[in-house]
């Protein structure tokens, strides 16, 4: 898990400057421990942490960054799955210049500019996350997952690296058989070498079956964890009858509303948020860390997504061109921005969002659209934009980030290249007559005896009903009162105060959501217009 930051100049920066540049960012990621590495060329600089409690049995992967001093090229290679997030500015502080971090927290600490890109936040209201390269700051982008950073003397170029083939499906008739080779080796290879480990259940099959292959390859005695906020939740008793098939310990915890939570889920985020899971993901790994001490988590992170196919509603029985398919793509993952959603604006924001370039206008996107368009197959096009969106963008970055803060790496088999390649290109029906959405069911039943019952996704959405309460909560106070609106200038207090009393008795809407976690993200992050 590489945690670094670096600084390359086209001029001949003084050593001394550079050094002190990166020690500076390094204060803020040694915050989550590791060993120090500093490496200083004429005019560049990296500093990297590595903690040998995230070793693995065994790493085929390449580096995710090459540093070639005497070419003055540095490259850094972001994982299809995207794990290993990178935030970068470019021609900052001067022309020709490449900051870039791990974490946005570690470049704003060396006078990066702190300006909201309220596009960004607009994306965020119609995808339920901001897609890459963009970021909730002007000044700081993301790369892509699959895409190569490229910085050489003084010129930096975003590409994509890597893709995925759904265009090949598969047609092997041991597919069943080579998935669970694939999976059992790779789950050997994640084991750390040292017993700090846990395992996540979400009471689904692809968690099911990381425990139980774990459970075969370590005789450690590792905890299974789990989340929920009703201790009858049939989900929940599913997580239980995993770790109990297993003989291992079981952690259940229950989560609860609080909207203190929430500051520490921004400050990881980094970007503000539509969904409430990042604070059910943020419970449950800060209370199993404190209660088992684990270094490193196993999930089923990001199989639902790789699995998972196109709404049946949102098939359409035209062609969708390119330049649709983003629109058609974000409208079936998120409800359409109506005139209510609209008027949440305030009047200088609504205005700097309207003349402000829109997300689908940028290079990547465009060429994210072109190529999805070249499906012929609605499902495989809906797919590929899902793959390269949502699941780096909001599954697999949201739960890393949040782990990363614990001193906690998460793996899951099911983000490795060989895995993610097979399950992407799974047929709908197997040549047995096995679904494709039944295969890793199937898998669990081999792998475990005893299952009762059929495992199901556990749900970590968290309940929001407290965010109505402002008067209750000193944080809502400073966030959603109007004077802390009227202070930011992003949103309409009376806006505001309508969904306040409106939300229903259970959760807040995702406008709600955005107002709230876009306020505490300035309120952290100094950010502002």
């Amino acid at each position: 898990m590489p945690t670094l930051a670096g600084w390359l100049t086209g001029e001949q920066v003084p050593r001394e400057t550079i050094e002190q540049t990166l020690t500076t960012m390094g204060t803020v990621l040694g915050q989550h421990g590791g060993r120090q590495a500093l490496a200083l060329q004429p005019g560049a600089g990296l500093i990297a942490f590595s903690d040998q409690a995230y070793a693995m049995r065994e790493n085929s992967e390449p580096p995710v960054l090459d540093w070639v001093p005497d070419r003055r090229t540095m490259v850094y290679r972001r994982p299809l799955s995207g794990a290993h997030i990178l935030y970068y500015v470019e021609d900052w502080p001067a022309k020709g210049n490449l900051l870039f971090a791990s974490e946005i927290k570690a470049l704003f600490a060396v006078g990066v500019p702190r300006r909201l890109r309220l596009p960004a936040l607009d994306a965020l209201l119609r995808y339920g996350f901001i897609p890459a390269p963009w970021t909730a700051f002007q000044d700081v982008s993301v790369v892509p997952a699959g895409s190569l950073l490229r910085w050489q003397r003084a010129k930096t170029v975003l590409n994509h690296a890597t893709d995925y083939h759904l265009e090949e499906p598969l047609t092997s008739p041991n597919i069943l058989e080579q998935l669970d080779t694939h999976l059992t080796e790779v789950s050997g290879h994640l084991l750390p070498p040292h017993d700090q480990l846990m395992a996540l259940a979400g009471g689904d099959p692809a968690s099911a079956l990381t425990i139980a292959l774990t459970a075969e390859q370590t005789e450690a005695r590792f905890t299974v964890a789990t989340l929920g906020y009703k201790k009858d939740d049939q989900e929940w008793q599913a997580a239980e009858q995993i770790a109990s098939a297993h003989d291992l310990p079981f952690l259940a915890i229950t989560g609860i509303d609080q909207p203190e939570f929430w500051a520490e889920v921004i400050t990881a985020l980094e970007t503000p948020c539509t969904h409430s899971f990042p604070l059910g993901w943020h419970q449950l790994l800060h209370t199993a860390s404190a209660q088992t001490g684990a270094r490193v988590a196993l999930s089923g992170l990001g199989a639902h997504t790789l699995l998972s196919t196109v709404p049946e509603r949102s098939l359409s029985a035209t062609k969708v061109e390119a330049q649709n398919a983003l629109r058609w793509y974000s409208q079936s993952i998120a409800p359409a921005v109506d005139s209510t959603t609209a008027r949440l604006w305030s009047p200088a924001a609504a205005r700097a969002i309207q003349q402000g370039a829109r997300w689908e206008e940028s290079l990547h996107a465009r060429k994210l659209a072109r190529r999805a368009a070249q499906f012929s197959d609605q499902r495989q096009r809906w797919h590929y934009l899902d793959l390269h969106l949502r699941l780096p963008d909001l599954v697999v970055s949201t739960a890393q980030q949040l782990a990363t803060v614990e001193q906690m790496v998460l793996r899951s088999p099911y983000l490795t290249p060989d895995v993610m390649d097979i399950l992407t290109r799974l047929p709908a029906i197997l040549q047995d007559g096995t679904p494709r959405a039944a295969i890793l069911s199937q898998l669990v039943r081999q792998h475990t005896s005893g299952m009762e019952e059929e495992p199901s996704l556990l749900s970590l959405e968290a309940p929001t009903t407290s965010l109505s309460q402002v008067e209750g909560f000193e944080i809502l106070q400073q966030t959603l009162s109007p004077e802390a609106l009227r202070a930011t200038g992003i949103f309409d207090p009376q806006a505001v105060q309508a969904l306040v009393t409106t939300d229903t008795p259970h959760a807040a809407s995702r406008e709600l959501l955005l107002v709230f976690t876009t306020q505490l993200l300035c309120r952290l992050f100094g950010a502002s217009l």
